[in-house]
């Protein structure tokens, strides 16, 4: 690790934070011990492997072996069964050459693999490296060989584009035998009984940045100290022992690797599939009656329009679940009045980052009150925010979000990340405030905010006003910085309707002058079939057209 990062929390927060999050974790099943002998499994995995997803699949495996652990598009595997295939899987890269401390590199969408291979690197002692495998094949290869990756776990279809010099490659899904390479089955059929040190020493996992605005950054994130900041969302987002989990969400981003240690901690079944489908989302709730869905706004839109194309009868027939707990980018107020309409008040918000770890969530109750919060901030978990003029946001004043917790990032991959660090705590890039009852609200990106006719504007106003328009089905604001004069560019996907049709640049331009102001008008509009958007939901500003 090339950049450090210094960010802290007093020690006595971190008391309280693990306080208050002890009867959240005995309610969610994350300790549960039947017999002594569950007690003592917990006690050798702790000292083994710390509070890891090594420790979490092995105690669950212990404790409900024949429980199924993951659905995935490969089939069904139980926790006993994915628990031996890690142990393998490390024997397969122990062989390989792979040891303590050296980087497995994973290009991979949704299956068992990924949690099989975290696994795995917690029991040799190997650090996991997630890289997004939207990122070109040129970013991917070059991150693999400049951070010296010493195995590539990827699925086959990403494999032929890769350049990734001599290093041993292990095909996740899919079939690489034309390519010369080993499938995970066959490596982990093939490796000898697991020879691994009793404790290998706990390694970081490096998480690849989303790099909408560029090139990824490599953020690595230490072994959590105690399950207490993870279990700070446990008051807002219900999880449960033995759930049944949708994962729509992507395991190679924090998110996602977030919510496969909680998973495996609550010995719930986890439903993840590689490609998002609607449909396909709607299937399993029936099929499985699922109790939990995680996931991100855009992929909770399109899940919504599906339920509603359900005939009535399967409607009713939906088990409503527990919760729906999105990240990644805000969920538009109508979107969660419509799920609340169809399941109640579960629609819960998480705001955090791959760097800072959890920073705020809200219950569903919390955002039926108010779609507008991002949450309240958690024992444990430091904010503050800053003025323009470096002085301290009071309740109501807009500031830059700045936060720590034990789970934050330890650093930076490489030097030439730039950090911005007050008080030992690290700016998310975002505008927000605190209102009179505590609850944090976010208004944007700082780099998205302009000042036109001497004001300041967020495009993320202007986006969440044009997404309650009739006739608007997808839309993305964001602000352009000029040497002369800062515009709006406003990118918009119509809806296949007679209000969708009619809409013009001027009637969307009149729309935003009788219900902000004259400066939150759009100066650019581009009509678009879809958003480019990535895997975590999120729009991705480069692939957009740009004004003549």
């Amino acid at each position: 690790m090339e950049q450090p990062v210094a960010l802290s929390v007093p020690a006595r927060e971190q008391a309280r934070s693990f306080a208050h999050a002890v009867p959240h974790i005995l309610r969610a099943g994350m300790l549960s011990m039947r017999t002594l002998g569950d007690a003592a499994n917990w006690a050798r995995c702790y000292a083994r492997w710390g509070f890891s997803v090594g420790t979490f699949l092995d105690t669950a495996a212990h404790y409900c072996p024949q429980r199924t652990a993951i659905i995935d598009d490969i089939g069904s595997i139980s926790y006993a069964e994915l628990h031996h295939e890690a142990l393998r899987l490390a024997s397969a890269l122990q062989v390989r050459g792979v040891r303590q401390g050296a980087q497995v590199a994973i290009v991979a969408r949704n299956s068992r693999v990924t949690p099989m291979t975290l696994a795995a690197c917690t029991y040799l002692g190997a650090v996991p490296m997630i890289i997004n495998p939207g990122s070109s094949a040129q970013q991917i290869s070059r991150t693999i060989t400049d951070y010296g990756a010493a195995a590539l776990i990827a699925d086959a279809e990403f494999i032929p584009a890769l350049d990734t010099g001599e290093i041993p490659v292990i095909a996740a899904y899919g079939d690489a035998s034309a390519l010369g390479v080993i499938g995970y089955a066959e490596a982990i059929a093939e490796a000898p009984a697991p020879d691994l040190k009793f404790r290998p020493g706990q390694s970081p996992t490096v998480i690849m940045s989303s790099g909408t605005t560029g090139t990824p950054k490599g953020v690595v994130r230490g072994v959590p100290k105690s399950p207490a900041v993870a279990a700070s969302l446990l008051p807002k987002i219900p999880w449960r022992r033995e759930g049944i989990i949708q994962m729509t969400c992507s395991t190679y981003h924090a998110w996602g690797w977030l919510n496969v240690n909680l998973a495996f901690a609550t010995k719930s079944t986890t439903i993840m599939r590689r490609v998002f489908d609607p449909h396909q989302a709607v299937e399993d709730c029936l099929r499985y009656g699922v109790t939990g869905i995680l996931s991100a706004a855009v992929f909770l839109r399109d899940f919504e329009k599906a339920l509603a194309a359900l005939p009535a009868d399967k409607q009713r027939s939906l088990r409503p679940p527990e919760f729906i707990a999105s990240s990644g980018n805000a969920i538009p107020p109508t979107l969660i009045q419509a799920l609340h309409a169809r399941f109640g008040p579960v629609v819960c918000n998480f705001y955090g980052s791959t760097e800072h770890g959890p920073v705020a969530s809200a219950s569903g109750p919390e955002l039926a009150a108010d779609p507008s919060r991002a949450g309240t901030v958690a024992p444990g978990v430091r904010i503050a925010l800053y003025k323009e003029d470096g002085t301290l946001a009071g309740p109501g004043e807009r500031g830059v979000i700045y936060s720590s917790n034990s789970e934050s990032m330890i650093g930076y991959l490489s030097r030439r990340d730039a950090v911005d660090v007050r008080d030992h705590m690290l700016s998310t890039g975002d505008y927000g405030h605190f209102d009179a009852e505590g609850f944090l609200h976010v208004h944007g990106r700082c780099d998205d905010m302009v000042i036109k006719g001497g004001e300041n504007v967020y495009p993320r106003e202007v986006e969440d006003f044009l997404l309650r328009q009739e006739g608007i089905a997808d839309v993305f604001v964001r602000g352009v910085r000029n040497d002369i004069i800062a515009r709006l560019d406003a990118y918009i996907v119509r809806e296949d309707t007679a209000a969708g049709r009619a809409l013009t640049e001027e009637a969307v331009r009149d729309l935003v002058r009788t219900s902000l102001a004259q400066h939150n008008i759009p100066d650019f509009i581009c009509w678009m079939d879809s958003l480019p958007r990535n895997d975590a939901g999120k729009v991705v500003p480069r692939s957009l057209p740009q004004p003549d």
